[in-house]
């Protein structure tokens, strides 16, 4: 988890580590969730399967997430997550397990530097006493708390009716948004314009090569030099902005990309490589948002209505709890 969140840009607020599963809350950054389990899973079950000589799967099923609200849920989930250990009977108190993230919170042992405890104690270290002895008796007053559902990643039939209402009609739900009722709307409006983003692409009418002709006139160059055999440091830099759209942010495959540009699959991983080490500069993330909304608009944007007041720009995820079974 260390190395994971050292080359991540999310940070770990909290965890438990059970015998089947784990449990992780998450500020979340820029990058893909995805990308933050893959760093954290794959060298775990190599290492697994090292050590038993083994083969295959470790871990099974994917992770269950739930986006949550910090001022209203926040510190409910780091106490759901902290005492874990306690309903599963294995400890009478969450203090006393040395597998979550509890007893470093309450100085009981060293915190890992991978561990983002600024975000329960806040900046100021003169408070952490007074802190740790109110958390140690919240998280206490939780040990006889039943499990929670919405907390492990599963929308309730009451959560999905209450989310219709809000929302005017039917929404697939893919995790539980939990917070004040605007929170929910804007998450949930999000939630749909990317999965509309992810759509724009899969047909004839928005391919790459429109996505080359927007990309290219944005940054003030010939679309036509797309496909040539010249590699001045402008079209090279236009050609993997082309595949982080189409790749990073649309979650199409490499191979269109590749075939869209005129070159083969591995130069597009190495483009991709090159923009994940080196990231992109505001106004390219501008110009690449710009063309995302552009092609959208031409598709039609099928977002709901819901409360005109929420905001769909200013929507930061900020908690998430993962859960992941283990064979």
């Amino acid at each position: 988890m260390g190395k994971a969140f050292e080359a991540h840009d999310s940070r770990l607020v909290a965890y438990c580590l059970m015998s089947s599963h784990v449990h992780l809350v998450v500020q979340l950054g820029n990058d893909p969730l995805g990308k933050l389990t893959k760093r954290i899973h794959a060298p775990f079950g190599n290492w697994v399967n090292a050590r038993r000589k083994g083969l295959g799967t470790v871990l099974a099923d994917r992770p269950k997430s739930v986006l949550v609200h910090t001022e209203t849920y926040g510190m409910e989930l780091i106490r759901y997550v902290h005492n874990n250990p306690v309903r599963a009977g294995i400890v009478e108190r969450a203090s006393e397990s040395g597998w979550s993230s509890h007893r470093a919170y309450l100085g009981l042992e060293a915190c890992p530097i991978w561990l983002a405890t600024e975000a329960v104690f806040g900046p100021d270290e003169k408070d952490h006493e007074s802190i740790r002895h109110e958390l140690a008796l919240y998280v206490d007053e939780g040990r006889c708390e039943e499990r929670r559902p919405e907390f492990s990643g599963e929308v309730s039939r009451e959560f999905a009716r209450r989310v219709r209402k809000m929302m005017g009609g039917d929404v697939e739900l893919s995790y539980p948004v939990l917070g004040p009722d605007s929170f929910v709307v804007s998450a949930l409006k999000e939630q749909v314009r990317r999965h509309n983003s992810r759509q724009v692409g899969r047909t004839g009418e928005s391919g790459v090569e429109k996505i080359v002709e927007r990309v290219f006139v944005a940054l003030g160059l010939d679309p036509n030099l797309a496909r040539k055999r010249i590699k001045p440091g402008n079209v090279a830099r236009a050609r993997a902005l082309v595949s982080w759209l189409w790749v990073e942010k649309m979650g199409r495959p490499q191979v269109v990309a590749a075939e869209g540009l005129g070159v083969r699959p591995n130069t597009v991983t190495k483009m991709l490589t090159k923009l994940r080490q080196t990231g992109l500069s505001n106004e390219e993330e501008q110009i690449l948002d710009d063309v995302l909304g552009s092609l959208i608009d031409d598709n039609g944007d099928a977002v709901p209505e819901g409360n005109d007041n929420a905001s769909t720009e200013n929507i930061q995820p900020q908690i998430v709890v993962l859960k992941r079974q283990r064979k």
